[in-house]
């Protein structure tokens, strides 16, 4: 009976703590959807590979949502690609969350973001790993959210 209940957390992935099962963005939300799905189904390590890649396609959702070159690129760059996730994402909450009391949320955005891609890199992925990059880019999708918020 424990191993039952085991099996089904660990076939679920994060909820936000937030009342909204969304976040309002359509292509982050479907993304996280099909992720959700993808996961769901994963049994083999070419599919924890899958949902890796699911991950990164969330990560570029947000990418291409929260990124505005009026606001993130620098004098003189050329604007970055939005596969570019790591820079995109963490030029937009350099903004959004300046200033050295916020030097470990920006760090674990990145970690997350850092994560994900390994996940969706690695020749044989666990279970365990991809349910943890599928689960933070949920979360950080989530933060990214909170952070627009005025």
């Amino acid at each position: 009976m424990l191993r039952l209940e085991e099996e089904r957390f660990e076939a679920q992935l994060a909820d936000p703590v937030s009342p909204r099962d969304r976040t309002g963005w359509a292509k982050v939300d479907n993304e996280i959807k099909e992720l959700r799905r993808r996961f769901s189904t994963a049994s083999t390590p070419q599919d924890y590979r899958a949902v890796g890649s699911h991950c990164v396609g969330v990560l570029e959702a947000l990418s291409r949502t929260v990124y505005d070159p009026t606001k993130h690129l620098r004098p003189g760059e050329e604007e970055p690609p939005p596969d570019r996730t790591k820079q995109r994402l963490g030029r937009y909450v350099e903004g959004a969350i300046p200033g050295s009391d916020q030097a470990q949320l920006r760090g674990l955005i990145t970690k997350a973001i850092e994560f994900a891609q390994l996940v969706k890199h690695r020749e044989t992925p666990a279970r365990r790993d991809a349910g943890i990059a599928a689960d933070a880019v949920i979360m950080l999708a989530n933060i990214l959210r909170r952070l627009a918020e005025p």
